[in-house]
């Protein structure tokens, strides 16, 4: 009796581990692929404290300026950067500046031309540049795609 629980129990288990690691066709979600979807997009967005910016998107890297806030005339380029498109005109990108240890995550909605930004800032704490971090919104405008 115990042997035939025992065996009932391993065979069960066995077979939902089998159905655990099969996926549906319809399932054809690549984790690891970098995707640059928004090669050609250029913008600007201003956050709702007044500081702004201008983006641009080429080759699987992108380029920022800063426009206005106490940071303007800072610029960055050549960063490469991952992109998801998570919904209709609906995109997730992300990307680390290492020079800087700045790690951006960012949802950019050109249905509502809306930019929703998780930025952690100086990760390595140095006393000139001290960590932080930036959970902010703003509008998007001057929205460009080149075809």
């Amino acid at each position: 009796m115990k042997l035939g629980t025992f065996i009932l129990i391993v065979l069960v288990n066995v077979g939902i581990g089998f159905s655990q690691a099969q996926s549906t066709e319809e399932n054809k979600f690549q984790f690891s692929v970098a995707e640059h979807l928004l090669d050609g997009y250029s913008f600007n967005f201003q956050y709702q404290n007044g500081t702004a910016l201008h983006f641009e998107f080429y080759n699987g890297q992108a380029k920022y300026e800063w426009l206005a806030g106490p940071a303007k005339g800072n610029k960055n380029q050549d960063i490469e950067y991952r992109s998801k498109k998570i919904g209709d005109k609906l995109y997730l990108i992300n990307w680390h500046e290492t020079g800087k240890k700045d790690y951006l995550t960012i949802v950019l909605d050109f249905e509502k031309m809306l930019v929703h930004s998780s930025i952690i800032v100086g990760y390595e704490n140095r006393p000139e540049r001290t960590l932080k971090t930036v959970f902010r919104s703003g509008i998007i405008d001057h929205l460009k795609i080149s075809e």
